[in-house]
């Protein structure tokens, strides 16, 4: 991920509309990364922001590390992270150089976080495979990566007609102060499979992430609910982001 993505979520982050919009992790995303934590986990969360759901997960953890490219971001986090107790957390970035770094000091991680369409800003596919296997390089062997993406069948249906099919789009978001422009690679559940696939990763599982936007949920109330009783019945191909779980060959 280039300025292309770090000039805008600076702004993003700086003009407080990215927390106001997503408050609160996704319920269920949050409840399965806690089914997935060994006893004293190491869990490295790439993309962390400004900590949604690294601060929660701090408790429950033996150690952590939160990466991101937007240094607005990273310092909001360490502003969260100083409030509370838990686990330590180390605070990576926007050098790519620490997440190895991180990994000789402490030993490989047991999850890898890579959530809520952080991987899908991250073009062309060449840059992905690079990036994922330098995930397998941060995990155990057996290790976990627990990842999100934008489903196109669900998402950005303007956006797409503008572009041939299968190419990353550019998406406009309105935010305090102005606008930003940020790209996507969009993704059905076999594209995330392949592409983790020849990264060195077995696919374990894969599900909606939730049924309505993300934006609806995290505040809690009646979209919450309705959310909490539909996504458990929606194939992933049509949540409205995918979440997929692989581990480490």
């Amino acid at each position: 991920m280039d300025d292309a993505v770090r000039k805008p979520y600076d702004l993003y982050f700086a003009s407080g509309t990215y927390d106001r919009r997503y408050p609160r992790p996704n319920p269920r995303v949050l409840a399965h990364v806690r089914r997935l934590l060994p006893p004293e986990a190491h869990v490295i969360d790439y993309g962390c922001g400004s900590g949604r759901y690294l601060v929660p997960l701090r408790p429950h953890l033996g150690r952590a590390a939160g990466f991101d490219i937007c240094p607005t971001a990273l310092g909001l986090l360490r502003d969260r992270l100083a409030a509370g107790g838990g686990a330590p957390v180390e605070v990576l970035g926007p050098d790519p150089a620490s997440l190895p770094d991180h990994v000789a000091r402490h030993g490989p991680a047991d999850l890898l976080l890579c959530l809520f369409g952080v991987l899908s800003h991250v073009t062309p596919r060449s840059a992905r495979a690079d990036l994922l296997g330098r995930f397998r390089d941060l995990l155990r062997p057996g290790g976990r990566l627990l990842v999100s993406v934008p489903n196109r069948q669900r998402r950005f249906a303007r956006e797409q007609r503008a572009v041939r099919p299968g190419t990353e789009i550019h998406y406009r978001r309105r935010i305090a102060g102005g606008d930003i422009e940020l790209p996507y690679q969009l993704f059905d559940p076999a594209l995330l499979a392949e592409e983790l696939t020849a990264a060195g990763f077995e696919p374990e599982g894969v599900w909606a992430e939730s049924t309505l936007p993300e934006a609806w949920l995290t505040g809690g109330g009646i979209a919450g609910l309705l959310d909490a009783g539909l996504t458990p019945l929606c194939p992933a191909r049509w949540g409205y982001g995918i979440l997929m779980q692989a581990v480490s060959r």
